[in-house]
């Protein structure tokens, strides 16, 4: 049987076990900051591949689309509504932002004449929230009485739609993540084909009654041809995809789209990922113009 003495040198002293703790307090302190910082850039870089994927997303889709259709058409929203834009990049929509100007507020009816028309559509220099790209059968070429502001005297009267395509910027119907701001803005998406029963029909109608083809005239105009101007329209799934879902537009107001020139259409946008917490974004800059 082991003496008492010797069980007695078997433990620890509590100068022993001071030393012990200050060696590993000291390793801890010195580590810690290193799995942090790992942890950080692992984030960081994940969010960074997740606005990427969302920025070839988009561009893939605007340049395929942009190469097929005739002309675009810029208007300054989907309907009548306000939301702040993030101006200081916090990742919050509140007071902080508001004074700095993120106050946006757009409607389809531009003019406030109650009328969605020609009227509206948004001139070169002008900016907005909505972009519809037109697609003739007659292959239509671009000319400049399609913006004069003059009800009737536009050369698209004479042109058979075929196809529409349009982007635009609207609350996030989807329900946020954990950490994730409640009153995020995504891009939406809607292509009138996607009404077509089989690949090769002739003719086929919208979710919201528009029937394709269709030749402009007279009351026959591209807005109408566009969903109801309502808040449940421009998020409904039953015909909208989302393509990005946290972004804020970068010009003056806020707007996502530019109008250059009445022929290229510029996308400014700042895409965010990440949470309130941690904050992930990235300037994005894209030019289309279609063929027309």
């Amino acid at each position: 049987m082991p003496s008492p003495f010797a069980r007695a040198r078997r433990a620890f002293t509590l100068s022993e076990l001071l030393v012990a703790l200050s060696i590993t307090g000291l390793t801890v302190a010195l580590v810690l900051p290193f799995f942090l910082f790992n942890l950080r850039s692992l984030f960081h870089g994940e969010q960074k591949l997740l606005i990427n994927g969302d920025i070839r997303a988009l561009t893939n889709a605007m340049m395929e689309n942009a190469r097929e259709a005739n002309y675009f058409v810029l208007y300054q929203g989907f309907h009548a509504h306000s939301y702040l834009r993030d101006m200081n990049g916090d990742g919050v929509r509140n007071n902080a932002d508001r004074s700095l100007g993120g106050e946006v507020s757009v409607s389809r009816d531009a003019n406030g004449d109650g009328n969605v028309d020609s009227l509206d559509r948004r001139v070169a220099g002008d900016t907005g929230d909505v972009l519809l790209l037109v697609f003739t059968r007659n292959n239509a070429i671009y000319d400049s009485r399609f913006y004069d502001g003059i009800v009737g005297n536009e050369p698209a009267n004479t042109n058979q739609v075929v196809r529409l395509v349009g982007y635009w910027l609207a609350p996030n119907r989807t329900p946020p993540s954990r950490g994730e701001p409640a009153d995020r803005v995504a891009l939406y998406t809607f292509d009138t084909d996607r009404a077509k029963p089989t690949p090769s029909a002739t003719s086929w109608t919208t979710p919201w009654g528009a029937i394709f083809p269709v030749t402009l005239g007279g009351a026959t105009t591209l807005e109408s041809l566009l969903p109801p101007a309502s808040a449940s329209a421009a998020t409904d799934a039953a015909y909208t995809d989302i393509l990005v879902q946290n972004l804020d537009g970068l010009t003056a107001p806020g707007n996502c789209f530019l109008n250059f020139g009445n022929k290229t259409a510029v996308v400014q946008a700042r895409v965010l990922h990440g949470n309130r917490a941690k904050r992930v974004t990235n300037t994005y800059n894209f030019a289309i113009t279609p063929r027309g």
